[in-house]
């Protein structure tokens, strides 16, 4: 096989390129994408006129494909401080030093279904950077003498939820609404983390960060022919399958109460969303925005502004590869909860009647706004390949997301409203709180 095989570009007619259902426009699309030799997706946008470059790194071993409870529930973010603790041929000081050197700002940070290795730098030092890189994720130390302080880092941020109920309230949300293993924290289980061995965590780094599974973007001053060949020479012996993970389960849902001395009674509501896949979940972003996403908000309108309930109140969509959730959050006084969950749930039902004209304009621009902003950022246009990478199995363009945006009316998005946030889709609702009272559904 050449130095890497090709694929065609993500054009904008792919299926679920246009949410309204109107023809798709096709356009050019910047993004170059291939499979290297090891069977990694490489994905790379070539952006004129900046001189950084980022780059991110999807490893498939987030927290839900750890091992279950006791086993190793949380043994993502133990992997997440460890590879960093030396790689390659330097030690924890030296590979620090290095990155360092090269100008590199980085995280790895552990997630639902990936560890996502993150670095922006300046373009011109890509061969310095993409070298550590390949350390990190195929030549890890993972060194034992690391793990003491490693292990006390994880069981300090998962006490310090006892600190946070308005964090908690929302992890409990994601505990009921969603299907094991998606339901996970990310916070782990104290038991898994005392009973964890370098050994172990070795060998368990080695079965799940493999390159078919796993996905690299990058974006910025960078020639992607350039980057492809130098890969394919860093990774050559890195081989095999990561096992995808799925559903285990159905979700729990219901109503949760969980009692805290707080002066504040923390409220999380989850209601089912289209999944990233289908093209309706464009359509639920903009609702949603139009909802509690925004300071013009149906419920920031509502709930603070009008009636004073609360001082924090807000909606948002997460959509995910096979599945999605509308979350609301609001935080308010005990005294007045009850009134605030009470006022949440009548603009949920007036909702379905639709939005109007300058609440659609409104959403509109929001979104648009925050695509320029995007395509201003490598770090974020290499986050946004990798993401659709994973949950499309294609790249869009800055260029086809805005096409998306305007191929949507207002009433197309209050026809999908009236159909898909109705009775049926409230009846589905989960129900969270955290505070002195339990809450009347």
């Amino acid at each position: 096989m050449s130095v890497s095989q090709s694929l065609s570009s993500a054009g904008a007619c792919a299926p679920g390129s246009a949410a309204s259902g109107a023809s798709p426009v096709k356009r050019e699309n910047p993004i170059r994408t291939r499979i290297l030799e090891c069977g990694m997706p490489l994905l790379v946008e070539e952006m004129a006129g900046v001189r950084t470059a980022a780059l991110s790194w999807l490893m498939p071993a987030g927290n839900a494909s750890d091992p279950d409870g006791d086993l190793g529930d949380g043994w993502s973010s133990l992997h997440a401080e460890l590879c960093q603790r030396g790689a390659g041929g330097r030690d924890s000081r030296a590979f620090s030093d290095a990155l360092d050197r090269a100008g590199v700002q980085r995280a790895v940070t552990p997630a639902a279904v990936h560890i996502v290795a993150g670095g922006t730098f300046i373009g011109a030092r890509v061969a310095e950077v993409l070298p550590l890189f390949a350390d990190l994720v195929v030549r890890p130390h993972l060194p034992a003498d690391a793990l003491d302080a490693v292990r006390s880092l994880a069981i300090q941020s998962l006490e310090s939820l006892q600190d946070d109920p308005q964090h908690r309230v929302s992890l409990r949300l994601r505990e009921r609404h969603l299907p094991p293993p998606f339901n996970r924290s990310g916070y782990g289980n104290k038991a898994a983390f005392e009973r964890a061995d370098i050994a172990s965590l070795r060998q368990d780094w080695m079965r799940r960060v493999r390159p078919e599974g796993s996905i690299l973007s990058i974006a910025g001053a960078v020639d992607a022919d350039e980057v492809a060949a130098a890969l394919d020479a860093l990774l050559k012996g890195w081989h095999g399958k990561a096992e995808d993970v799925g559903a285990t389960g159905p979700s729990l849902g219901g109503a949760l109460h969980e009692e805290d001395e707080s002066n504040q009674t923390h409220i999380a509501l989850g209601l089912h969303a289209p999944s990233e896949r289908e093209a309706e979940s464009l359509l639920c972003r903009m609702a949603t925005n139009v909802l509690g996403g925004e300071t013009s908000s149906r419920l920031f309108s509502e709930v603070r502004e009008k009636r004073g309930l609360c001082y924090s109140v807000n909606a948002g969509y997460a959509g995910g590869r096979d599945r999605g959730m509308v979350a609301l959050y609001a935080g308010s006084t005990p005294e007045r909860a009850q009134e605030t969950l009470d006022t949440m749930l009548a603009e949920l039902e007036r909702f379905e009647h639709g939005i109007d004209q300058g609440e659609f304009r409104r959403t509109v621009i929001g979104m648009k706004s925050r695509l320029v902003m995007q395509g201003e950022s490598t770090a974020a246009r290499a986050a946004a390949l990798g993401s659709d990478w994973y949950r499309l199995g294609r790249c869009r363009s800055l260029g086809e997301l805005s096409a998306e945006v305007d191929a949507v009316t207002l009433d197309s998005l209050n026809d999908w409203i009236g159909r898909a946030m109705g009775a049926d889709w409230r009846k589905a609702i989960t129900v969270c709180t955290v505070g002195k009272s339990a809450l009347r559904v």
